[in-house]
């Protein structure tokens, strides 16, 4: 009895949160909390019916929703038609690749593929190659977030696209001088260095640099200005540089050459009807790793394009929606009344929550936390959540803490929005849900917050 006063005395009474806000310099109205000690039943608030913005936080909607929908084990397809059958060692016809969403679709992928088809004798394509891309429906033109358009995250949802649409920008730094190499490599695009080398710490290295993307007629050029600290070891930036169908073609046209298939047709996107693929003949299918696996990158480091991927994917096997972004928050509203979980302050424009119009609260969030605690494949979600001062998102967060190592987290942030939920143990081996959002601008003032509380409910 004495202990659950004091939790009630800590987390349940407005004045003790609004003193502690005020502590920590936090405008009460910026911010809500739901906590729930899984072990006891006992549960506590602040404002958990007000709307708020969550920003990745609703992958973990996605996820669950992903994992009940289409299954642990549930894979992306791609798959390769002939509209002719083979002769003599001749594709005499046409190659039709079909996209049906896999976010993880690589250009070694792609090459496995071909080279299969070359050892099944395939030494010539007479025909064309058609990127079937209309398992999602065209996507509307949403506005980059935050105006970063050519950071990855940015990436549009496609049904078929390689390399998650980005390019990888490597830093390598080497007797402070630091080279720039793109990958994959491809012909007609050029990387000038503008960087100036400093001498600052490396945290948050990416915000001081400044990509520009310049096209002509045959080439592009991605200058890099702004600054890169000495400190710095060997890193990556991946950006949102190219226009994704001319990006499928010329990979495609470099492995033709490379597994010396002849082609002398042209590479094209064209979308089919489900009938007359039926009468193709299917040459092979590229399978991604099961989804409980490709889980754990997408929470660990909040993919986006995978998430937004996703969403339209389990949509699209599961219901009559068309596969657009449109039907996401109709489709996930869907879900929410069959699990009779309410949803009265949820909107959501994308699976990934990149979004400045997503809305929820927090008694939406502990319910899915709730759902996920009672499912089969709780293990599979946790797992993927990044621990506290571990990994992920989560890396450089709360490190050496009481409860680090003890808690896994789904973080969200943009800016001006930070939020937390997921799942943590305390030292007395009790369960607790927990979820924290702030839409303000007091974001080091919020963590101590989040700190304290986390802190607290560990030790006791």
């Amino acid at each position: 009895m004495i202990r659950f006063l004091l939790i009630i005395s800590f987390f349940v009474t407005t004045a003790y949160s609004q003193e502690l806000a005020i502590k920590n310099k936090i405008n009460p109205q910026d911010f809500a909390y739901s906590i729930k000690n899984i072990s006891t039943g006992e549960s506590w608030s602040k404002d958990a019916d007000k709307s708020f913005n969550f920003a990745s936080v609703n992958k973990l909607v996605t996820a669950t929703i992903a994992l009940d929908e289409l299954g642990p084990d549930f894979k992306f397809r791609t798959l390769f038609f002939s509209s002719k059958q083979i002769k003599e060692n001749t594709l005499a016809g046409d190659l039709i690749i079909k996209g049906e969403g896999d976010p993880t679709l690589s250009i070694e992928n792609l090459k496995d593929i071909f080279y299969k088809l070359k050892a099944r004798g395939i030494n010539q394509i007479t025909g064309n190659v058609f990127l079937d891309d209309s398992y999602f429906k065209l996507q509307p033109n949403r506005e980059y977030i935050d105006d970063l358009s050519y950071r990855a995250y940015n990436v549009q949802p496609k049904s078929l696209l390689i390399e998650a649409g980005a390019i990888e920008i490597q830093f390598l730094n080497q007797d402070n001088n630091v080279s720039l190499y793109n990958k994959p490599f491809i012909e007609g695009i050029e990387v000038v260095n503008n960087l100036k080398i400093t001498k600052e710490a490396c945290e948050d290295w990416k915000s001081k640099i400044q990509p520009e993307v310049i096209f002509t007629d045959e080439s592009m050029q991605i200058s890099l200005n702004g600054s890169f600290s000495k400190e710095c070891k060997n890193k990556s930036l991946y950006l949102n540089a190219l226009d994704q169908d001319e990006y499928m073609k010329v990979a495609i046209s470099n492995i033709l050459d490379e597994v010396e298939i002849e082609f002398a047709g042209e590479i094209q996107k064209q979308g089919f009807a489900d009938e007359e693929l039926n009468s193709f003949v299917l040459l092979d299918e590229h399978f991604s790793d099961p989804l409980n696996q490709l889980m754990y990158q997408m929470n660990k480091y909040s993919l986006n394009l995978f998430s937004r991927n996703l969403a339209l994917t389990a949509m699209k096997q599961k219901t009559e929606f068309d596969a657009d972004e449109f039907n996401v928050d109709i489709y996930f509203k869907s879900w929410f009344e069959k699990k009779g979980i309410s949803a009265n302050e949820f909107f959501i424009e994308n699976g990934a929550g990149l979004s400045r119009s997503s809305h929820a609260n927090t008694f939406l969030f502990q319910e899915i936390l709730a759902f996920i605690e009672e499912s089969d494949w709780k293990s599979e979600i946790i797992s993927s959540l990044p621990i506290a001062g571990i990994d992920g998102t989560l890396k450089s967060m709360f490190k050496e803490k009481s409860f680090s190592n003890a808690t896994h987290l789904k973080t969200g942030r943009l800016k001006n929005v930070f939020a937390l939920s997921g799942f943590m143990k305390s030292s007395k081996g009790e369960e607790y849900i927990v979820t924290f959002v702030l839409n303000g601008p007091q974001y080091q003032s919020f963590l101590k917050f989040i700190e304290q509380s986390l802190d607290y409910l560990h030790q006791h």
